[in-house]
């Protein structure tokens, strides 16, 4: 059975194996104490043109007009104003045109996109947490299953899921590490689900209910009457209760001699169970979770945006998932396995992936220690930059703007089907595969025109509280902007490089620059008006001020390409043979705004792969990577937690 395959506004340019040296030492780079006669020096004046609106922000602003919603938290109306430089003028940054500048030089010149030397990592770490056991990708269920220990058991009337790695305990802080003692076991079990039906009958209070009372126990099986007799007040809780023991039962007692913790994290669709946690184990060895564990977890909350100091806005539900503070003590969930120690505040985990986007970078580029031709032209933390990028000025003697409003997704590396290398049949590469490849250096789409019908789509439905939705102001099309790259020192083949990458190699250069790139703003197209080289010795050593000269760009363009033919791995006739080049190329074609959205929350866990550069752009539809798994998928899926 085959399955459609995912789209996005996004796509990526695959990393070579090779990486082009500019020199093995950076002392063979030519340093910033002089000019030299061999190299050039002078400047390249450019201009822009808007092909759809663009949007270049100043930062978000609160308006006045801010609202406060139910729950109290400040609601503010987000506005996104055009940037302006210090004397007030509409300017595209020169940081922007040096960002899309050093972005295609990476590609060109074969540059690593890692150099721990210097510091340089144009691709950023990060280790990936997954909580998967209900996945239609077989192999990401499996490996949820071999973490956890998770088995489906045969009930009386239906099936259900038994963790039988989990273990429940309590945690402290403890200096700038943290403890969990384990939980007392009863049959092999330090906790145990207790059905929500069974806690309203008993009218335990104190509890927060994930749905109204009056209903019976069948209709907890039906998942439309629970959604529709949910508790939109619901938050996720944890809080102590006396239980009693029959055999190796709890039973939940309010005159119970063992005192132990009821906690429920967030609510899903379908959730029917609390947890009862057994009282603390005072007689066990405390396991310690270290500092870097911690910061792991820290960083898997921060990126799920169930944590962010910085934002006054965060949902007050998930401070439920904090780590506990100096004498305080919470109830926690965990895997230990010999070293490995995986903990959360709900039995079904998040589980760190087996390798991190490093582990699927290529070695040559993992181990890189040389210079290449980015590091030589752009520098470094201890190296100048020998090109500088001034500010384009608008030509506009008035700048027209228009108005849109949406939300601004930010793609999530972690969503494996588009971010790992997808090259086998019948089955999905993850960052738990063998031998898994990131997919490269990304790139946002061309589209024909400003996507307002995803725009609309993106807003929160009407008599929603907006949170999430920014205003943002735009140049409108034709609008012009001025520029001038400043550069000096710079060997021919290093000009060549600088040259191709900002009139956007051997494409008509069109690129996308500024925010709402996924909507189809910040469409421009560029072109190179001069080269002017300097005379050095005529500008320091004459009074005439004729030391300018136009330089021949294709000269310098040629003298790069030249370079790559001959010093690449294989032998070649022209650049464009080269894989990148080629997906560089294919990245400027200009494709319909609806091949090319976002797809919608639910959409994402049903569908197969992003598809390559090229399956996109020949209407690839559907793949055979997920097989026919939607039995055993429906049969773990009615596992009610």
């Amino acid at each position: 059975m085959s399955r459609e395959v995912s789209k996005a506004p996004y796509n990526f340019i695959e990393l070579d194996k090779f990486i082009l040296d500019r020199c093995a030492d950076e002392n063979e780079i030519i340093n910033h104490d002089k000019y030299y006669d061999n190299l050039n020096t002078g400047y390249i004046d450019y201009e822009i043109e808007t092909i759809t609106p663009l949007h270049i922000s100043s930062g978000r602003e609160k308006t006045s007009n801010e609202k406060e919603s139910s729950d109290g938290r400040t609601v503010p109306n987000n506005e996104s104003q055009l940037f302006k430089n210090p004397q007030g003028q509409y300017v595209i940054p020169g940081n922007t045109i040096r960002g899309m500048t050093r972005f295609n030089a990476s590609i060109f010149s074969l540059a690593s996109v890692i150099n721990e030397s210097i510091k340089k990592r144009d691709i950023v770490n990060q280790r990936f947490f997954y909580r998967t056991f209900a996945s239609i990708d077989k192999d990401m269920r499996e490996w949820y299953a071999r973490k956890t220990g998770l088995k489906v058991v045969a009930g009386k009337d239906s099936t259900y899921t038994v963790l039988e790695k989990v273990k429940a305990g309590y945690m402290r802080k403890h200096g700038e590490d943290y403890m969990i003692t384990p939980a007392v076991e009863l049959g092999n079990r330090s906790y145990t689900p207790i059905h929500e039906y069974i806690l309203r009958k008993r009218r335990i209070k104190g509890i927060n209910y994930m749905y109204q009372d009056g209903l019976r126990l069948e209709d907890y099986k039906n998942k439309k009457e629970l959604k529709d007799k949910r508790n939109g007040g619901y938050r996720p809780y944890f809080t102590k209760i006396n239980y009693s023991t029959n055999g190796t039962k709890p039973i939940i007692d309010i005159r119970g001699k063992f005192t132990g913790y009821l906690i429920n994290s967030n609510y899903i669709d379908g959730k029917v169970h609390h947890y009862l946690v057994f009282e603390e184990d005072k007689n066990s060895e405390g396991i310690c979770v270290k500092k870097e564990q911690a910061e792991l977890y820290i960083d898997d909350m921060k990126y799920t945006q169930k944590q962010n100091p910085n934002n006054s806005n965060v949902d007050q539900r998930y401070k439920f998932y904090d780590l506990p503070k100096d004498n305080e003590v919470k109830p926690v969930f965990y895997v230990k396995d010999g070293d490995t120690l995986i903990f959360g505040f709900t039995p079904y985990l998040r589980i760190p992936a087996d390798g991190d986007i490093y582990n699927g970078i290529p070695e040559t580029h993992r181990e890189y220690k040389g210079r290449d031709f980015v590091d030589s032209i752009f520098g470094w933390l201890d190296f100048r930059t020998k090109v500088s990028f001034l500010d384009a000025l608008c030509q506009n003697p008035e700048v027209s703007v228009v108005e849109y409003k949406m939300v601004l997704g930010q793609p999530k590396p972690s969503w494996y089907r588009g971010y790992v290398s997808q090259k086998k049949d019948g089955t999905l590469n993850s960052y738990c595969s063998d031998n898994f490849e990131i997919r490269g250096r990304k790139f946002y789409w061309l589209k024909k025109s400003a996507d307002v019908e995803a725009m609309q789509s993106s807003l929160p439905a009407p008599g929603k509280i907006d949170r999430i939705s920014t205003k943002m102001y735009c140049y409108k099309e034709n609008t012009r902007f001025e520029g001038r790259v400043l550069f000096e020192n710079l060997s021919d083949e290093e000009l060549g490089l600088l040259l191709y990458s900002l009139k956007q190699g051997d494409t008509e250069g069109y690129f996308n620059i500024g925010m709402g790139k996924p909507y189809g703003l910040g469409k421009c197209r560029i072109r190179i008006k001069r080269l002017v080289l300097h005379d050095i010795r005529a500008k320091y050593m004459s009074f005439r001020n004729n030391y300018e000269k136009n330089g021949d760009i294709n000269k310098y363009v040629s003298a790069f390409k030249n370079y790559v033919k001959n010093h690449y791995n294989a032998q070649i006739n022209d650049v464009n043979e080269i894989k990148s080049y080629k997906e560089y190329l294919l990245s400027k074609r200009i494709l319909k705004n609806e091949q090319t959205r976002y797809m919608k929350v639910k959409e994402f866990a049903k569908k197969a792969e992003l598809p390559s550069l090229e399956d996109v752009i020949n209407g690839k539809s559907f793949s055979n990577k997920l097989g026919n798994e939607d039995h055993d998928h429906k049969r773990l899926g009615n596992t009610n937690e």
